[in-house]
């Protein structure tokens, strides 16, 4: 999950859950505060009831009806209930048809009220001593609070519609917030995204933030990151251009004095062997000197220099051709039955000496490692691409090693003596990667490789 589903995610549930709390916590406060006063209203009511009956004089008849004139109207379907009760008993002798349970009863005799809620209901009971007569009096007040269940219903509809809308707004504030936070970082990211190691001249300029603060640290280190790989890289190149010019004249010089002394010693002589190995191995060198050479320069390039157009079937006969002359063994067949009517759709923007080497380092590959079978080079065209298919039915490369192919000086576990230094198809891969160009590889052990290239169709 992305942080920034993360983020909103968080805080709207966050809010939401705040908003459910406090909405839940007026809906219940509210409700119980009707309830109080409507128990309140049932026990003026039957106090007025109980006084009336118990005493029985004008003032409180006229007080009765003044109240009943006032409150009745908020106890709609209600009723008063008069029980009598044997004074110095708590038990009822006849009990009437409530749905209240008996200790509704004593409570009320006992501590002189009780209350009792039965759906929407109320039931209030108040407990008197009548002095005027032989028993005494409990009054039951019976009422439906439509006023208050009223009230109740449209405070719940007015915290439902009011949660609704405070939901809409509070997912948009969710994703307005997410993006403010995490545009700096989606700047950063894209930025990353561009940075390779020919580009990292490049620097970021904190426009998000106030400086010292964490998103300001962070494009600092990022900088400060940059800084040092640069540092790094211009090293490593120096080390590695310094080392092979350094390494190549004593090489060149070696592999002509061994040259030198083979021409003078006797084919029999026992030296000669030891002389072929010192020359083969000084060639060996230099070959991966030069592709040592070649590796370093592309790393260090800001831009893609000398870029031509080139006829892409041209190069690859030219490849083809040096190829076959140094692995006279060896047969190509260049299949050219699919170009298209047009040259100009045979032209790329390329550097011609790099996709040379680019393309002379798969084809090498595929000689070396074709088992003296012959290597087919097919050359195609879509709609946004020409397609170059380099196929063998050699080795292959097992499973197991396809992982780490484009590493440095990597060897497939299947090469056994076949001479290669592990630089081809990385410095291959390499080269394409400067003009966006897709490398493809399929293989199966012991039936051969299938590589693809493909080359965006240039605009002129």
């Amino acid at each position: 999950m992305k942080i920034k589903v993360k983020i909103i995610l968080s805080f709207s549930l966050i809010a939401i859950s705040l908003i459910v709390l406090f909405a839940y916590y007026v809906s219940y406060f509210t409700r119980d505060s009707l309830q109080t006063k409507f128990f309140h209203r049932l026990e003026e009511n039957a106090r007025i009831v109980g006084e009336h009956i118990v005493q029985n004089d004008e003032y409180n008849n006229q007080i009765y009806y003044e109240v009943k004139r006032k409150y009745l109207k908020q106890l709609s379907e209600g009723k008063d209930y008069y029980l009598r009760i044997v004074k110095g008993s708590n038990q009822l002798r006849i009990r009437p048809d409530l749905p209240m349970p008996s200790e509704f009863y004593q409570t009320a005799i006992e501590e002189g009220k009780a209350i009792y809620l039965h759906n929407k209901v109320s039931y209030l009971a108040l407990y008197f001593e009548d002095k005027q007569h032989a028993e005494n009096l409990l009054v039951i007040s019976e009422g439906i609070d439509d006023y208050g269940h009223g009230e109740q219903k449209d405070l719940d509809q007015t915290l439902l519609t009011g949660g609704l809308i405070s939901l809409v707004f509070i997912i948009g504030l969710a994703f307005y917030f997410a993006n403010r936070i995490l545009n700096p970082l989606k700047v950063l990211n894209d930025e990353l995204e561009k940075v390779n190691i020919a580009t990292l001249d490049h620097r970021l300029t904190n426009k998000f933030s106030s400086e010292g603060d964490e998103i300001d640290q962070l494009y600092t280190n990022y900088n400060s990151m940059l800084d040092r790989l640069d540092i790094a890289v211009q090293l490593q190149k120096s080390f590695i251009s310094n080392a092979s010019h350094s390494l190549r004249t004593p090489l060149t010089i070696i592999g002509g004095e061994a040259e030198l002394a083979q021409q003078q010693i006797d084919l029999s002589h026992d030296a000669q062997q030891s002389i072929d190995t010192i020359i083969h191995h000084t060639n060996r060198m230099k070959f991966m000197i030069k592709d040592l050479l070649v590796m370093s320069s592309l790393g260090s390039q800001r831009k893609i220099k000398d870029v031509l157009p080139v006829r892409i079937d041209e190069l690859l006969f030219e490849v083809i051709k040096t190829e076959t002359e140094l692995n006279s063994n060896c047969k190509v067949q260049f299949d050219l039955s699919n170009i298209p009517e047009d040259s100009d759709d045979l032209l790329v923007k390329a550097n011609p000496d790099l996709f040379y080497i680019a393309f002379s380092n798969i084809l090498s590959n595929a000689i070396k490692y074709g088992s003296n079978e012959p290597v087919k080079v097919l050359l195609e065209f879509d709609a946004e691409h020409i397609i170059i298919k380099i196929i063998d039915k050699g080795i292959g490369i097992p499973e197991k090693d396809l992982a780490n192919i484009y590493y440095s000086f990597f060897r497939a576990s299947n090469v056994g003596e076949i001479y290669g230094n592990g630089l081809g198809l990385v410095l291959a891969r390499n080269i394409f990667i400067l003009y966006d160009v897709q490398l493809a590889l399929e293989t199966q052990e012991n039936k051969g490789t299938s590589v693809t290239v493909k080359i965006p169709k240039p605009t002129f």
